[in-house]
């Protein structure tokens, strides 16, 4: 009986796929998604996209939030800085991101599990190698305590 256990604990981890949420810059990253949706590249399917007008918008306190959900990682898919049409916009976002480290450690998540990443608008392959190595390091992470919650919800909900 506790061979079982163990052995269906075991599927469950190796069945772990990580929820990544993708912020994509609507001049660069965002369309760079679209390109690759359009050209038939494959990149992970647990990426899930959300547009922003400009990596600015994008609040400490919304990634906290995201992350107390259960999400896995999150990546901030902005502009090259000469592209930026707020100037600043990329590298003033990174260090506001920089400055969650200490709440991420609090909240036992590790710093690895955010990543901003600059992605033009037709670099299809620069989009699904950022995806796929996200996913490659979640995996090796595991999941969340919040995504541990979120995934007993789920299976809570699927059986009743």
């Amino acid at each position: 009986m506790a061979e079982d256990m163990v052995r269906e604990e075991k599927m469950e981890e190796e069945e772990h796929e990580p929820l990544i949420l993708m912020f994509a810059t609507e001049r660069c990253a965002y369309p760079c998604a679209d390109v690759a949706g359009l050209s038939k590249i494959s990149y992970p399917p647990n990426v899930r996209l959300i547009r922003v007008r400009c990596c600015l918008m994008i609040s400490p306190d919304l990634v906290l939030e995201a992350f107390r959900k259960g999400v896995d990682g999150i990546i901030i898919g902005t502009c090259y800085p000469p592209d930026c049409a707020f100037k600043e916009g990329v590298e003033r976002t990174r260090e506001r991101m920089k400055k969650l480290a200490p709440k991420l450690r609090e909240m036992g998540i590790e710093i690895d599990r955010l990543r901003v990443e600059a992605i033009c608008s037709v670099c299809t392959n620069v989009f699904k190698q950022v995806t796929e190595e996200m996913t490659e390091i979640l995996k090796l992470l595991g999941p969340t305590p919040y995504a541990e919650e979120r995934m007993r919800l789920r299976k809570e909900k699927e059986a009743g």
